[in-house]
Order: C-alpha cells, then sequence, then structure tokens
C-alpha cells in the first residue's frame, strides 16, 4: 500500500516473499552459534601457541640448567678420588640437553599444510617430565639420601611455571610426581653416593610442607589462568561486536591486580558500546549494533510469536540538499532527522542510522496498523520539521517510509524482513517520493 501525506484509505495486510527454505529457531541463532564456536577455538589454538612460544624461550633456561648441572660437577668432583664421580651427573645433563634442543627443533618446525600452528599433543607433558627427572638425576648422582629434600626445593621452580603457563591439572599432575620421585628415591633406590636414608617421619613432614605449598600455588596460579581465559574471551567476544560480556569482579574471592584489569575492561567495554554502537552524528544506533539487536528480538519474536515490523527510511533527494548547500547543511539535516526520529520512537523502539540518509527503525510486538500509524506519524513530524540553515532559510525536508513485517511464526528470516522493508521504500521513492509504501 502507498499512502501520500494525507492517507484515507485502509490499510490491507501486506505479506512477505516466502523464501525458499524455512528458517527454525535454531537456524535463526545459528550465525551466533557459529561465532561462540569460533572464539573458543580461536581461545584453544591461541593459548596452544603461546604454550609452544613459552616452551621455546623456556629452552633457554634449560641449557643454562645443563651448564649449572656440569659446572656443578667439575666443583663437586674435578679432583681426589671422586674424580670421576662426574660422569653420570655429565651423561644426565647430555641427555638433557639433547632433549630439549630435539623439542626446540619440533617447535619451530613451520606446519605442514593443513595443519594449524601451535603446540604438538603431548610435548609439554614430556618437557617437564624431563625437567623432574633432570633434577632427580642431578640431586641423585651428586648428594646423599639425607640430601634428596633438593628435589623438592627444585621442583618448586619447575611447579610455579608448569601451574602459570600449563594449568591447574598439569601442575597437580607435576607436585604429585615430585613428592612420588622424592619418596621413591629416598627410600627405594640403592643410593649412588652411600648415606643414611631419611627417617619416614622426616620424608612425610617435607612431603607435607612440599605438598601444602604446591597446593597454595595451584590454587592462586591455577585460578588466575582460569580467570585470564575468561577475561580473554569476553576480548574475543568483543572483536566480533558483541558486548553483552562483561567481567564480574565481584566474584574474586582473592582481588589482585586481574581484578583491576577486569574493571578496566568492563569500563572500556562501556565506552566502546557508546563509541561503536552509537552513530555520533545522529545519536542514533550504528548499523553494526542493530543488526545484532534485530537478530535478538527477531529470536525473542519466534519464540513468543509475537510481530516485529521494521521502516526503513530515506531523506527525499538529500544528495540535492548537499549539492546545493554544501556537506555542512547535510549534516544538520541528518542531525535534526535523527532527533525528530528517536523523539518519536518508544523506548522499546530501536533507530538506526544505515548509511548516508538511510535510517531503520525496529518495532517489535507491533501489529499493522500500529506500524502505520507510527510512519505517518513520523512522515508529518518531518514535514512540519523546520530545518533553518538560517534565520529565514528553511529547507523544505521530506522523507519516503517503507513498511514491512512479520509473525514469529511466519517462515522468513530477519533478513528477509529487512530486505522487505527496503523494497518497499523503493516503491515509495519510485512512486513520488513524502509517502509510505508496505
Amino acid at each position: 500500500m502507498t499512502t501520500q501525506a494525507t492517507p484515507s484509505a485502509p490499510t490491507p495486510t501486506p505479506s512477505l516473499p516466502t523464501p525458499l527454505t524455512p528458517t527454525s529457531d535454531r537456524d535463526s541463532s545459528r550465525d551466533f552459534t557459529r561465532s561462540y564456536t569460533q572464539i573458543h577455538a580461536e581461545l584453544r589454538q591461541d593459548s596452544a601457541e603461546l604454550q609452544r612460544q613459552v616452551l621455546l624461550w623456556q629452552r633457554w633456561i634449560r641449557y643454562a640448567a645443563v651448564l649449572v648441572a656440569g659446572i656443578s660437577a667439575v666443583v663437586r668432583y674435578g679432583s681426589g678420588d671422586t674424580r670421576g664421580a662426574w660422569l653420570p651427573v655429565a651423561a644426565a645433563a647430555a641427555l638433557y640437553f639433547l632433549f630439549t634442543a630435539l623439542v626446540g627443533r619440533i617447535l619451530e618446525r613451520p606446519p605442514v599444510q593443513g595443519e594449524t600452528k601451535g603446540l604438538p599433543r603431548g610435548v609439554a607433558t614430556f618437557t617437564l617430565l624431563a625437567d623432574l627427572l633432570m633434577v632427580s638425576a642431578l640431586v641423585y648422582f651428586s648428594a646423599p639420601p639425607s640430601q634428596f629434600h633438593r628435589i623438592l626445593i627444585l621442583g618448586f621452580l619447575g611447579l610455579q611455571l608448569t601451574v602459570f603457563y600449563f594449568g591447574r591439572w598439569l601442575g597437580i599432575a607435576s607436585a604429585v610426581t615430585t613428592i612420588a620421585t622424592y619418596i621413591i628415591a629416598s627410600r627405594f633406590v640403592p643410593p649412588h653416593i652411600a648415606g643414611p636414608a631419611p627417617l619416614w617421619s622426616v620424608l612425610l613432614i617435607n612431603s607435607a610442607l612440599f605438598a601444602f605449598v604446591s597446593g597454595v600455588l595451584v590454587m592462586i596460579f591455577g585460578s588466575f589462568r582460569s580467570r585470564m581465559n575468561n577475561l580473554r574471551q569476553f576480548v574475543k567476544r568483543v572483536e566480533v561486536g558483541d558486548f553483552t560480556g562483561e567481567y564480574d569482579s565481584s566474584a574474586d574471592k582473592r582481588p589482585d591486580d586481574l581484578t583491576l584489569l577486569g574493571e578496566s575492561y568492563n569500563e572500556m567495554r562501556s565506552r566502546l558500546i557508546e563509541l561503536v554502537g552509537t552513530d555520533v552524528l545522529t545519536g542514533c544506533v550504528s548499523r553494526r549494533a542493530f543488526e545484532s539487536r534485530l537478530s535478538r528480538e527477531w529470536r525473542q519474536a519466534r519464540r513468543r510469536t509475537s510481530t516485529l515490523a521494521v521502516l526503513m527510511v530515506d531523506i527525499d533527494h538529500f544528495k540535492d540538499i548537499n549539492d546545493s548547500n554544501g556537506h555542512a547543511a547535510g549534516d544538520m539535516v541528518l542531525a535534526e532527522l535523527g532527533e525528530i526520529m528517536r523523539s518519536t520512537a518508544r523506548e522499546t523502539d530501536t533507530v538506526a542510522r544505515l548509511g548516508g540518509d538511510e535510517f531503520v527503525i525496529m518495532l517489535p510486538d507491533t501489529a499493522w496498523q500500529g506500524a502505520m500509524t507510527f510512519a505517518e506519524r513520523l512522515r508529518r513530524n518531518v514535514d512540519e520539521h523546520r530545518f533553518e540553515l538560517a534565520p529565514g532559510s528553511v529547507l523544505p525536508i521530506t522523507i519516503s517510509v517503507g513498511v514491512a513485517l512479520a509473525k514469529g511464526s511466519d517462515p522468513v528470516t530477519h533478513d528477509d524482513l529487512l530486505q522487505s522493508a527496503d523494497r518497499a521504500l523503493y516503491k515509495a521513492k519510485s512512486g513520488g517520493r513524502n509517502r509510505i509504501c508496505a
């Protein structure tokens, strides 16, 4: 239907074109599901790549450990009757050096075609196991059993690096394996250097102390890593234009610097919503934010079987306004038109600027009569408004409006609804402008 400045005929019920394939509720949210699935996949890939880089730079720490082990062996066994005792330490250090170099070559290897770049499965576990074996060998070949508590002391370094970079569960496994190695080496393996074995009471006390400190480290660093992953997920969602995620700093029972980072993210998110979600010139919602809202409102309409109306609005002869009066005059018209549309709309409605002089208005829970009445009221408000370039200089501004509506039970998508409104707008402009078509 087409209405001019004074419509008098009743409005027939238009119909939307039937798409080739009906869309279900699951289909209507498929884009969001795909986005979230992609986000989780990217997070896993990023974590694997980060762990690969961590193992690469940590190899220099392992090379330094080999050097320290060699120097210690020379100082400890470099003279006297124990001169040949440095050989086991040197052999263990050499094997550890070769293993570290091999892992480095594997991690530096470029991925083959079709393979994602990241940490190969099992490399982190075998590397951390090699670290523990190296520490145990160094202590075993250089000290009597009464000094095997050094395994626990050196194990703290590996435990911290493990929990912080590779997660809580691998950290727990590292702590348990370290305690088990300490006990087995102290009581069940023949000593390399003669000496009394520690008492069971000493073993249990040392193991309990190590377990307590390890538990604290796992709790702190494991939680830190989990919270960091949550924050990274929020940032990833912002990358695809989803601003719904917010870091809950009140859930942090032990606030730290990451809590401050989460609060900074929330402030940044609020500012981005203002900058990205709002058109600066008109104060209307931006195109991307509108697309997100339209998809969400359509899903709700399908669940409630309610109606959703969309109005496409275009300024008549806007190019002539810019050509004759300059772009400053065009910006003034756009800004005032945005204000008129936002003041005409309800709080539940959404007014967006798609670009140039093209606007769109979404009216949830609005039937045909209400949508047509709103469109006519908007057209009349614009027609009666005085767009003044200067005192006494008024621009005659009119708009054309295309209206489309669908029920949640209709076999259409929100894109079909938007395209139908756009076609109705084209009819209104082709029919003489300053009118409404549905």
